[in-house]
Order: structure tokens, then C-alpha cells, then sequence
């Protein structure tokens, strides 16, 4: 079977993630997008110049194994957009800038050269942002394309991590120039909201920021800075923290003092990868989430398909595969450890927060095949549900 008709056969079977939901959906590149629409990708939280190996002892391979990825794609992307922290923290303004110099060397290999940046507070915190406007250019502005208003805020330049009175005024002009029905995606590093602020996981003036935003009906925000993908609402706004390309961070409050998750031999590269953005006409953008997986089968060219857990549902909930087709599944909890148990095809996985686990299915017969939740998760628990169909 060619790899990218079964990729797609898979995305009409099993659907992708529309923004406002938790995260369900098929795990496919080079999304392809109807009429007028498009598609773009977000990388966030590349940290060149981390170098911890029990960390990610692959510190100096991983960003470029994630490049190469994006340019096999077979429908390359309108724009590519980096959330911040492109770069890890130093105090030595020199190797600041080397690092940068580094980074926008390797981004040169990139097929796509339409290419937005913010910074991340490693980059511009200790300085104010001085060598990031060096060497990519201003730490705010607002962009169109095909219709959509984007812009960029810097919520990290300032060590305090706020917005800050300025670049408030600016974004109120901006803001005039739009219809309440206008869609517009707010591009960050930090989240606006308080997700975790004893974890430096919010922005101090970002109560500001949304009260500005609050009149507009279709407002996206997407950011990174915590690693890991996350969704929340804020009245109607959507906000969407994508995987980090260098290490990944538990869930909010899942552990008593935030740490990096140490790497995991037998699952490498674990919550680790990039998102692709894909907007149409008249339809909500769909968020899908690329894991930068190193398993023999995702390899091989097997099709991933992702399926959160939260209480009280999985999603997606209907799973179709095809008969003696391989998939990979690809499980990420959303808030706490659950369970995964179908016990038909003899499967079953816990499924902690802060990574994602995998498994390989052969389905060797047709039917349905219901699958639950068995890890007790709450009041709720026992709708916890779902369903792999299994098809000729």
C-alpha cells in the first residue's frame, strides 16, 4: 500500500483535532487543505545549546533530525513559525549570540524559507531581547495571510515576563483594524493565561492582553514554553501549547517541583515534536500534533494515530483501522494517569501524563472491539469508552 494514501485513507477514518476539543485525531504530514486554505507548522522550545545527556543525549541531533523531517514532507507548508526559546540560556553574551548564529544556520536548510520567530525568555530575558532582534528581527509584529490576522507578542523579553504598557498600546492599534469576526491567531511563548504561574508557566499582564482580545469571536492563541500540548479556554478563546523539540515537561502540578523528564531509552524522543496548523474556509482550524518518534515501526512508515485520555472520554472514542494493516497508537494523557484496555485485541497500556506511550497494533480480524478506561480515575470513570472497528 503506498504510505501516503494509507496516511490519508486514516485521516478520513479517523478524523484530526479540531481546536476547542482536547486533542484527538491522526498523526499524518504535509496536511492538505481545500480551496483557499493552507497550512503551517509551529515548532516551539528548540533550546540549541542544551546539553544534558540524561536529558536528551541526542542534544546535538535531535533539532536536525526534526529539519529533515519537515522537509520530506509532501505538501510543504505556507510559513513555519518559531514560539520561542530557540536557543538555551546562557549568561555569556558571546556564546548567546553563537548560539543564534548556530541556530539561523541550520534554519537556512529548511525548504521553506516564509519563516516567523519570537523569542523564548532564554533567548531574550537576560538581555531584552537585544540579540534576538540582532540576528532575527523585531519581538513583536502582526502579519496577514490568506485572510487570517496573526500576531506575535513578546511576553518574555521583559524579566518580569509580562507585555508590558508599550507593547499593549501597540497591540490596541492593531486590534482596531479588525472586525469582531475577523479570525485571528495570537502567536506567544508564554501561555496568557495563569495555567501555572508558580511554575513561571503564565504572564503577569496577560489578563491585559486577553481583555483586549475578549471582544473578538474567533481568536486562537497558540504558544509554547511549557513543552508539551496543552488546551484551555478563556471565554472563546482557544489556547494551544504545543511539544517542545528538546525535552518535555510533566503536565501542570502532576510532580511537586517542575524538572525536565529524564530520557526514556525505551521510548525515545518521548514527547517530543512539532504541530501542524491547517485553516479553511468557513471551518475551524485543525491542530495536529507530529511526534519526532524513533520506533522501528513508526519508521517504517506505519500510521500513528494519536488518542488522548482526560476524564472522563478518550479521543477519539470510534478508532478504524484496517485489517492486517499496522498502526501505531499513540496515547498522551491530558491531565492524570488512566488506562487503556481492549481486551479483543489484547491490548492494554497505563497512560501517564507528560509523555506519550505506544503501541503497535496487527488487528487480525474484523469486528468491533470496545475498549475502557481501567484505572480509576474519578465519578465518571465508567464512561470512559470507546471502540476500534476493524475493517476489510
Amino acid at each position: 500500500m503506498n504510505k501516503e494514501l494509507s496516511r490519508r485513507e486514516f485521516v478520513k477514518l479517523a478524523g484530526a483535532a479540531v481546536i476547542g476539543a482536547p486533542f484527538a485525531g491522526l498523526f499524518f504530514e504535509g496536511g492538505a487543505a481545500a480551496g483557499d486554505g493552507f497550512y503551517f507548522l509551529q515548532l516551539t522550545d528548540t533550546h540549541w545549546g542544551f546539553d544534558k545527556p540524561a536529558i536528551n543525549p541526542d542534544f546535538a541531533g535531535t533539532l536536525k533530525k526534526a529539519f529533515a523531517r519537515v522537509n520530506a514532507l509532501p505538501r510543504q507548508p505556507d510559513f513555519i513559525v518559531f514560539t520561542g526559546d530557540l536557543t538555551h540560556t546562557t549568561d555569556d553574551d558571546k556564546v548567546r549570540r553563537q548560539r543564534m548564529f548556530e541556530f539561523k544556520e541550520m534554519v537556512k536548510g529548511l525548504t521553506v524559507q516564509n519563516i516567523k520567530f519570537l523569542p523564548g525568555e532564554h533567548d531574550a530575558s537576560l538581555d531584552g531581547g537585544k540579540a534576538f532582534q540582532d540576528f532575527f528581527g523585531a519581538t513583536h509584529y502582526a502579519f496577514e495571510h490568506k485572510g487570517v490576522h496573526f500576531i506575535a507578542l513578546d511576553n518574555v523579553s521583559d524579566p518580569r515576563g509580562i507585555v508590558g504598557d508599550a507593547q499593549l498600546a501597540w497591540l490596541h492599534d492593531e486590534l482596531k483594524k479588525l472586525a469582531a469576526n475577523d479570525r485571528l491567531i495570537i502567536l506567544t511563548h508564554r501561555p496568557l493565561f495563569d495555567l501555572a504561574p508558580d511554575w513561571d508557566w503564565a504572564t503577569r499582564d496577560g489578563g491585559k492582553v486577553l481583555e483586549l482580545l475578549a471582544p473578538f469571536h474567533n481568536v486562537s492563541v497558540l504558544y509554547g514554553h511549557i513543552h508539551q500540548v496543552n488546551r484551555q479556554k478563556t471565554g472563546a478563546i482557544e489556547h494551544n501549547s504545543a511539544m517542545g523539540l528538546m525535552y518535555s515537561f510533566p503536565a501542570p502540578h502532576a510532580v511537586p517541583k517542575k524538572a525536565a523528564i529524564p530520557w526514556d531509552p525505551t521510548h525515545p524522543y518521548a514527547g517530543l515534536g512539532y504541530r501542524e496548523a491547517q485553516l479553511a474556509p468557513a471551518a475551524a482550524m485543525t491542530l495536529v500534533e507530529i511526534p519526532l518518534v524513533a520506533k522501528a515501526a513508526a519508521a517504517a512508515g506505519d500510521a500513528v494515530i494519536a488518542v488522548t485520555a482526560k476524564q472522563f472520554e478518550f479521543k477519539p472514542s470510534e478508532i478504524t483501522v484496517k485489517k492486517g494493516v499496522p498502526v501505531v497508537l499513540a496515547f498522551t494523557s491530558l491531565d492524570k494517569t488512566h488506562g487503556f484496555n481492549c481486551p479483543g485485541l489484547k491490548i492494554r497500556t497505563d497512560i501517564p501524563p507528560g509523555k506519550t506511550t505506544e503501541v503497535r497494533l496487527v488487528a487480525e480480524q474484523t469486528g468491533r472491539f470496545p475498549f475502557h478506561c481501567d484505572v480509576f480515575c474519578g465519578d465518571g470513570h465508567e464512561d470512559m469508552t470507546g471502540t476500534i472497528i476493524v475493517t476489510e
